[in-house]
């Protein structure tokens, strides 16, 4: 793979990645400041994620000899191989993430329910 196709995959994947970070950031922070209970831990965790985000898929792109059948065939199956790879890493990283702020909140929505009176 040349040096133009791979910076090309690795723009491609940044851009799909910083796209999906820009989409849930925002809702993302409000709850961690929910869960961490301050705005400083919650924006070092919100970055956190975002960086995960990110460094997911270019790692999955970035693999050595994924993309060196699809770049002998043309930027076409390079493109359609890229942006398959770093919506698979970005969906790892989303679930990860999505785990590990669920599982505190059940928790302080099971804690909330258990202090309400019942009528």
């Amino acid at each position: 793979m040349t040096l133009n196709i791979l910076l090309a995959v690795w723009a491609v994947s940044i851009v799909l990645a910083l796209l999906a970070v820009a989409v849930v950031i925002r809702p993302l922070r409000v709850i961690l400041e929910d869960i961490c209970g301050t705005a400083d831990r919650a924006r070092f965790w919100a970055l956190y994620a975002a960086l995960l985000v990110v460094i997911a898929p270019l790692m999955v792109v970035s693999t050595p000899g994924l993309l060196d059948a699809a770049a002998a065939a043309g930027i076409g199956p390079v493109l359609q191989r890229t942006v398959f790879y770093a919506l698979l890493g970005m969906l790892v990283a989303l679930l990860m993430m999505g785990y590990a702020v669920w599982k505190p909140v059940a928790v302080m929505i099971a804690s909330r329910a258990k202090q309400e009176p019942q009528p």
